[in-house]
């Protein structure tokens, strides 16, 4: 019994011939609660390995080159059948059209920053208050210390004309301490990548690495 693979759900529908996904199954389009979205038909889903993964890129890529907005789906996602589908994008038609919108136009660029010790972070204020709220602060200075890169501070300012959003995660486990994903306009990729390389000097005695651009895939995963 095979089941609807889902790939992305896209702005409009492809200007090609949808092809074979990474199943060689036949895609299709389906247009459900006003999104579109790009699936397949198949009996189990396709083992993750990193050929796969490129491969599914590889389909995404020649699909939607023409469509404004994408939002990859996260590998792997099954529905049991096309009402399953519009159930589920039909009640989250809200959110899923707002990051539609947010993505529309733009690509993603990937940093990730290298280094044997992390930058020094902005002070936190004076613990006040009992233990609960002294614990709460603790737990609200972890979060955000989880978001903030100030390796890349010297960059910023490079950046701040191309970046639409950003999406950070921190790993602090030397050499790799941050990866940074941007969500620029599409064929800015370039221009980003001479930004960080003329701020290289400014940012030592960290490293960073770039790749990209990609497909909005850190960008969908609020909505996936």
């Amino acid at each position: 019994m095979s089941r609807v693979y889902l790939y992305a759900l896209l702005s409009g529908p492809p200007s090609c011939e949808a092809g074979l996904g990474v199943c060689a199954e036949p895609l299709r389009v389906v247009a459900v609660a006003g999104l579109v979205a790009l699936v397949g038909d198949v009996a189990e889903p396709p083992a993750p390995s990193a050929i796969v993964l490129r491969a599914q890129d590889t389909v995404l890529r020649r699909l939607t080159a023409g469509v404004e907005g994408v939002l990859p789906a996260r590998f792997g996602t099954l529905l049991a059948d096309d009402a399953a589908l519009a159930d589920v994008l039909d009640r989250r038609r809200a959110a899923l059209t707002e990051a539609l919108d947010r993505v529309a136009g733009c690509e993603q660029m990937t940093l990730r920053v290298w280094g044997e010790t992390a930058g020094a972070a902005a002070p936190a204020g004076p613990a006040t208050g009992g233990p609960g709220t002294r614990y709460l602060a603790g737990r609200r200075e972890a979060h955000e210390r989880a978001r903030r890169v100030p390796e890349l501070e010297p960059l910023r300012a490079c950046l701040v004309d191309l970046v639409r959003e950003e999406r950070v995660e921190r790993h602090d486990r030397p050499p790799l301490l941050a990866t940074v994903q941007h969500l620029v306009p599409r064929g800015a990729g370039e221009r980003y990548v001479d930004a960080v390389n003329g701020a290289r000097a400014a940012l030592a005695p960290w490293r960073v690495s770039v790749s990209g651009p990609w497909l909005p895939y850190a960008f969908a995963e609020a909505a996936a």
